[in-house]
């Protein structure tokens, strides 16, 4: 498996040419992800003896047999790679992805890690996936951008093949914002690699459980109230700075430790120029963010707030969305 780190540079990213072998690409891409989807089921149907030896690679954490074998499949290159050396517990689980706690690899300067590992065919629970696809470009298993015209018409068409190429762009696109933004300063979880359904990036908490998200704190005061709302607002307009909206932002999506805190879940970012709902879902980020903190008493104008951003970074030019058009029920909320 290729696994790829984060000092890859991103203007190359940018202007990578499409593959000369476009046929060799496709069958590569399907094997891969076919693989995986029979080795899910392998696992479901069989049991433990439809999965190759482990290669020396023993968790800690147990789980289900299913959810073992998965871990082994999917996290054991990282292990063979010298990144992490063991998985200690799940953190989080969801219909889309699951969260493990891995010991990391001495020498990473690190204790922990944490694996987000992609569910299989996950887009199918995804609901209103389009609104944040558009524009974007599809990114494959390597993070390069899609260029050959029978991938990209079998993700038009809805085949088996092309969802699975949309599942890995979807994740693909989270590692690449994730790196974009920890690089420019942003306080997101240090992107470490990603590869085989899965994200290897900085963990927040101790072993025996991670950072709460924001929802779940109790902030001692107003005026750390007004620090924290300060920072992320400050965090806000990085992304902006970097063409980036979070798409999903919230006190759901923010772990507060110790006083620090890391947002998180950017699958769903979106670039200004190129979606045309782009103001709409930015205001109702930092609309999210005003609801959450006026429990503390803090006056904010989140319509106003957002336009003088959105502005601030010159992209009052831009189209706004009808907002009638989307049902804001499908998202959480304070």
């Amino acid at each position: 498996m290729n696994i790829k780190v984060t000092t890859r540079d991103f203007d190359e990213f940018e202007t990578k040419e499409q593959s000369r072998d476009s046929g060799k690409n496709i069958h590569r891409f399907r094997k891969q992800r076919t693989d995986l989807a029979l080795m899910d089921e392998a696992v479901r149907l069989n049991g433990a003896e439809a999965i190759p030896d482990s290669g020396g690679f023993t968790p800690t954490y147990q789980g289900s047999r299913h959810e073992r074998e998965w871990i082994i499949s999917y996290l054991g290159a990282f292990y063979e790679d010298g990144l992490i050396v063991d998985v200690l517990s799940k953190v989080k689980g969801g219909k889309e992805a699951n969260v493990y706690c891995c010991e990391a690899a001495e020498g990473l300067g690190v204790d922990y890690l944490a694996a987000k590992i992609y569910r299989p065919r996950m887009l199918r629970n995804l609901r209103n996936d389009a609104l944040y696809r558009e524009g974007r470009k599809v990114l494959d298993d390597e993070g390069k951008a899609v260029h050959d015209h029978g991938m990209l018409k079998a993700i038009r068409h809805g085949s088996s093949f092309g969802k699975e190429l949309s599942h890995t762009s979807w994740l693909e696109h989270e590692f690449e914002t994730l790196s974009i933004l920890h690089k420019a300063g942003a306080s997101v979880p240090r992107p470490y690699a990603s590869g085989n359904n899965t994200i290897m990036m900085e963990y927040l908490g101790e072993a025996e459980g991670s950072a709460p998200t924001l929802h779940e704190v109790h902030l001692s005061s107003r005026a750390e109230a007004k620090r924290l709302f300060d920072r992320l607002m400050a965090n806000v307009e990085i992304m902006l700075g970097c063409n980036r909206i979070h798409g999903d932002l919230s006190a759901y999506n923010v772990l507060y430790w110790d006083g620090d805190f890391r947002i998180i879940d950017f699958p769903q970012a979106v670039k200004p120029q190129d979606n045309r709902s782009a103001f709409a879902i930015f205001k109702r980020d930092v609309t999210r963010l005003c609801q959450y903190f006026g429990r503390y008493g803090l006056a904010t104008r989140p319509n106003d707030l957002a336009w003088k951003l959105w502005q601030k970074h010159g992209f009052g030019s831009l189209w706004a969305p009808d907002e009638t058009d989307w049902d804001d029920t499908d998202h959480n909320a304070d």
